[in-house]
């Protein structure tokens, strides 16, 4: 079995300056190719696990997410640190159904996204961390048994005891001791 780092973009890998869809708007925070560069190279696959109802609100397009996508996997070519798979939820249980589907199981904190990728890569839930800026983020990872790990000032509210850093580069930092004291 394989182990996994699931990460959330917006917050956790760039800033969120709301729905982003023109490629030209979207940039990584400082450090997060280099610090994904890292997980690849203690070889963990990186997952994104990623909400997007802006595509249910008619705010963005599926294309114009794959090409911010694009942009995003590029960045992190150049620093060897491409993404293994991106999964996204389109759906919003306000806003019209896309293809068909608005109340899913793939909308953070609900696990579909995570589950699908489990099964597509055959990934140890046990060797496996979720990182994220949100409580939903945190609360996939406890309600599929994969470590979260939460990047933000302050710990999430109800969430003191899981492991808080001020950046994706600090949480790496910690991730790769804390899996090297599960050998």
């Amino acid at each position: 079995m394989r182990k996994a780092v699931f990460l959330d973009r917006d917050g956790t890998l760039n800033p969120d300056p709301g729905y982003i869809s023109n490629p030209d708007d979207f940039a990584l925070f400082p450090g997060v190719g280099e610090a994904l560069a890292r997980l690849k190279k203690a070889g963990y696959l990186l997952i994104l696990i990623t909400n997007q109802s802006g595509i249910a609100r008619g705010l963005i397009t599926p294309e114009q997410l794959e090409l911010v996508h694009q942009k995003l996997q590029g960045l992190l070519a150049s620093a060897d640190a491409e993404l293994d798979a991106i999964y996204f939820c389109p759906h919003h249980a306000d806003y019209p159904p896309v293809n068909g589907i608005s109340d899913c199981n793939c909308r953070k904190p609900r696990p579909g996204m995570i589950l699908q990728a489990l099964k597509d890569f055959d990934i140890d839930r046990d060797r496996s961390y979720v990182i994220g800026d949100r409580s939903k983020d945190i609360k996939i990872g406890l309600d599929t048994g994969i470590k979260p790990i939460c990047i933000r000032a302050q710990p999430a509210p109800g969430f003191e005891k899981v492991p808080t850093f001020a950046s994706l580069n600090e949480a790496v930092d910690w991730l790769l001791a804390d899996a090297a004291n599960k050998v």
